[in-house]
This record gives C-alpha cells, structure tokens and sequence, in this order.
C-alpha cells in the first residue's frame, strides 16, 4: 500500500516538473539567442580605419557678441565697369617724312647751317634769298637756344624786311661760358654763305648773355674777317648768372670801330643781372656812340621781359630796334658812291 503510493508521487512530480522544465529551456535559449543577435548586430557596425580617430563633436559655438554701431561713412560709389580690352589696331603705314617741328614764322622761311653750340637758323622772307638787305645777328639769352623763345619778335623782324641769323653758340646743359663768343662766330660765319647783307646794314641784337655777346661780336667781329656792324643793341646785359662758377669773359670794347651805335638798355627792378654789365659796356666802348637807357616800367622792367610779345614790350624793346636798323638804311643812302 505505501509502495503504491509513492510511485503514484513520483508520477505526479513529472507530470508537474517535466513541463516546468521544458518551459525553463525554452526560455534559456530564447535570452540566449537574442544575446549572440546582438553580439552579431555589433559586430556588423563599420570600424573605424586604423589610425584614424574618430569624429568629435565640435563645442557649440558662443553667443554672437553684439557689434557697436557703424561710423558715418560716404555713400558707396558704384564701381566702374571693367574696361574692355581693345582690339589691336593694324600697323599704320610710315609717313613719307617726319613732320618739321622747329619754329618757322609765318610767312617765313628757315635754313638751318652749321652742327652743334657752333649751327645757327637764318630766317628770312619767303622767296627774298636773292635780294641784299639789313641782315639782323639775334643772340639768345643763357640756354635760351630755342628761337621760339623769341618768336614774335623774330617774326617782326622779318616781316620789316631784315633777315635774322639766329646762332646757337651752346648746347644744354650749357655750362660752359668760355666758348659762346668763338660759338658765335662760328655760327654767323656759316649763315653768311646762306645772306646777301646790304653794305653797312647789319647789326648785332641781343638779350641777356646775348647782349653782353653782342658788344663782343661788334669789338672782334674785324679780326676775325666777319662784317662789323653798324649799330649794337643790347637788352638787359650779364656775364653770369647765380648758378655759373664763372662769368663769360670780357674782351676789350675799345676794339669796337668809331661811330658805331650802341643801345643799352637796363631793367630797373632786373635781380637777375642787375646793371653792372650794362655800364661797363657803355664805359668800355669809349670810341663808339654808346647810350645806356634805364627802363623803369612796372611791366617790362623785369630780366624776362624781352620775350613777352606784350603791347608794353613791344613799344620798350622792338621799337628801338627798328629804329636803329632804319637808321643803317638811311646812313647807307647818303654814304657816298665810291
């Protein structure tokens, strides 16, 4: 009876466990499996290359400070447009001759002789080359090589009927003053080949260094087989300006031949030169007729003054001139006939 009933427990007790157990297993290996998924799900992600770290998050960025406000400025100017490049323009054919740039007065025809400090320009009347009359030597002031410089009054001249040599006698720089006199001599020697001079018609104008160069030219003019003039004109006369180590040298005006006409003119308020040349001109030339004339006119009493075409200047410095070249006509007429 016991016996029967313990098999009777033990049958029951599997009954019960048998199931429980199936259930517990079944349970293992489902934790179980999901647990190795996982593994596997971790396992597929992309690794990171070898030696190369990973992404970091950059911080976020701070707050923006506020700006203070904008200075005043100008309205915005609008930018140019870029320009656009321009298309290459075809080689143009050369011209036949280069046009001639130098300074011939209307009217006028120019010859130009000699090279260098040593050339002169001869300007004269177009188509008077055969005719003899009053020949004008015109020397420039300091560098003033140009006769552009002096053009209108060149112009007069030449409409009056004279013909104008017009000698360089230096080149720039031009700090030589020891050669302009022999420049000058040169120069009208070679003009003298190209001018048929009226006997007893020429004289000798000059400004500035010119007009000390012109009292020179009439006191050696002889010695060096040249043509003496007949009157001497010069205009606010020096030897050296402010810039030159020294003057042009003097020559002996006693040289210069009796009766022969000297006109000097000084500038009152002239700082360039002043007036001691002007009067050692007139008192060096004890044989000739020589008149110093002081100009105290506010416009033209200045060293530059002769270059104006003014009005003023004109009747201050062309005048004289003319009157002086006038009077070599008349002393030709009455000159008796050899």
């Amino acid at each position: 009876m016991i016996q029967t009933d313990r098999g009777r427990v033990r049958g029951l007790l599997l009954v019960v466990f048998v199931p429980v157990l199936i259930v517990i297993g079944v349970l293992t290996s489902e934790v179980v499996g999901q647990s190795d998924s996982s593994a596997e799900r971790r396992t597929a992600l992309p690794q990171p290359a070898t030696g190369v770290a990973p992404p970091v998050m950059a911080p976020a960025p701070p707050a923006p400070v506020p700006a203070p406000p904008p200075a005043p400025v100008a309205p915005p100017v609008s930018p140019e447009p870029a320009a656009e490049p321009l298309p290459e323009a075809a080689p143009s054919a050369e011209p036949a001759f280069a046009p001639d740039t130098r300074y011939v007065p209307a009217g006028a025809e120019r010859i130009d002789v000699g090279e260098g400090a040593q050339s002169a320009a001869i300007f004269r009347a177009a188509g008077s080359a055969g005719l003899p009359g009053p020949v004008v030597i015109f020397l420039h002031g300091w560098v003033a090589i140009d006769p552009a410089r002096y053009g209108a009054w060149i112009r007069h001249l030449v409409r009056q009927g004279s013909t104008v040599i017009f000698p360089a006698y230096q080149t720039k720089p031009a700090y030589d003053t020891t050669t302009p006199l022999s420049n000058v001599l040169a120069g009208v020697r070679a003009a003298l080949g190209y001018v048929l001079l009226a006997p007893g018609r020429l004289v000798v104008a000059g400004h500035s260094a010119g007009g000390a160069l012109a009292a020179d030219y009439a006191a050696v003019a002889a010695d060096h087989g040249l043509p003496v003039p007949a009157a001497v004109y010069s205009v606010y006369p020096g030897r050296k300006l402010s810039h030159l180590k020294v003057p042009i040298p003097t020559v002996d005006l006693m040289q210069i031949a009796p009766g022969t006409r000297i006109l000097v003119l000084v500038g009152e308020r002239d700082s360039a030169v002043g007036s001691g040349t002007a009067q050692r001109i007139v008192a060096g030339a004890g044989r000739a007729d020589a008149e110093l004339l002081t100009i105290r006119d506010d416009a033209v009493d200045r060293h530059r003054a002769p270059r104006s075409p003014s009005a003023a200047a004109q009747r201050t410095f062309w005048t004289p001139l003319d009157t002086l070249i006038a009077a070599t006509e008349r002393a030709n007429r009455s000159a008796p006939v050899p």
